[in-house]
């Protein structure tokens, strides 16, 4: 049984699109649309090309079917930009026919809010599992599959969803603990109380246990300054490398998660995960997709050390 949120919404889609066909099947030649859904946006694009079929034209053609985000239309002789053939109204758009050649293919291009945030979770079910780590990997499968493919499947063209995203987070902590020197670990410990302390005399003789343990571990650079450096492995850019994401899904970006110390600046401390963002895409052809997200963790533990001294 088809999902009532996924039925409903998708009707209100092609409610749209259908009344926009027909309106422009009135006075041209049309041409099969098409329909994607770009998921992260949670948006609708609508694109229909269609020619003058000899008769006459109305000068302007109304489509009070709501205010399109965004409009476009292009001759696919000239590919110039024909915004002047186009005039919004407060209940839609209409089209300025005198704009526009008689002897030309047209392509309107339309986008529309999904106003539903929960039709794509309607729509798609999501399977993850994460594998036995090896050596020197992690890895997590990923499968995503439509629930309802006949939902994309109407007279008005078949609707294909696009970059549809999946998370994975991936465990980096526990990673980073196992090449801390004890040194550095307890100037950090040392460090962290510091932060919290607010009495006088406590602050007082925790810095003088900082300073012992800035001397004993004989590093040039301290404790706050390694970890600095450290926040450079969690933007996106340098994280990345030590992803890999193989078959169906392509690596999108990724961003760190909650600190491994509470209530500490982020400079202080590091991330207990990496939330890895991939994507794939779903239509009628390919009704599922399967991939890998490969964490490369030895890789990410040698650079940790490097810059931690190790």
């Amino acid at each position: 049984m088809v999902n009532e949120i996924a039925q409903k919404v998708t009707e209100e889609i092609i409610k749209n699109a259908s009344k926009i066909y027909e309106t422009i099947r009135g006075s041209y030649t049309v041409y099969p649309p098409e329909m994607v859904v770009y998921c992260p946006e949670n948006l609708q694009k609508y694109s229909i090309a269609f020619e003058a079929k000899g008769g006459i034209v109305p000068k302007k053609i109304p489509f009070p079917y709501g205010v399109p985000k965004r409009i476009k239309l292009r001759p696919l002789r000239s590919l110039e930009d024909l915004s002047s053939a186009i005039t919004v109204t407060p209940n839609g758009f209409e089209l300025n026919t005198r704009c526009m050649s008689d002897i030309d293919t047209f392509v309107l291009d339309l986008e529309y809010d999904i106003k539903n945030p929960n039709y794509l979770d309607a729509l798609i079910e999501k399977h993850r599992a994460k594998e036995v780590p090896t050596e020197s990997q992690n890895e997590y499968w990923i499968h995503a599959e439509l629930k309802h493919p006949s939902v994309l499947k109407t007279k008005y063209g078949k609707l294909e969803l696009e970059d549809i995203d999946f998370s994975i987070d991936v465990g980096i902590s526990n990673d980073i603990n196992t090449v801390i020197p004890p040194s550095f670990r307890k100037e950090l410990e040392i460090g962290v109380r510091l932060l919290k302390e607010t009495n006088p005399h406590n602050i007082k003789k925790l810095t003088y246990q900082r300073i012992q343990a800035m001397r004993s571990r004989g590093k040039e650079k301290d404790v706050v300054e390694s970890l600095s450096n450290l926040q450079e492995l969690f933007f996106s850019k340098s994280f990345k490398k030590f992803i890999d994401v193989k078959d169906d899904f392509s690596f999108s970006d990724c961003y760190r998660g909650s600190n491994f110390h509470d209530s500490v600046p982020w400079n202080m401390t590091w991330p207990k995960t990496m939330k890895i963002i991939s994507r794939a895409d779903l239509n009628l052809d390919k009704c599922a997709a399967e991939g890998k997200v490969i964490y490369n963790k030895n890789d990410f533990i040698n650079e940790v050390g490097k810059i931690l001294g190790k």
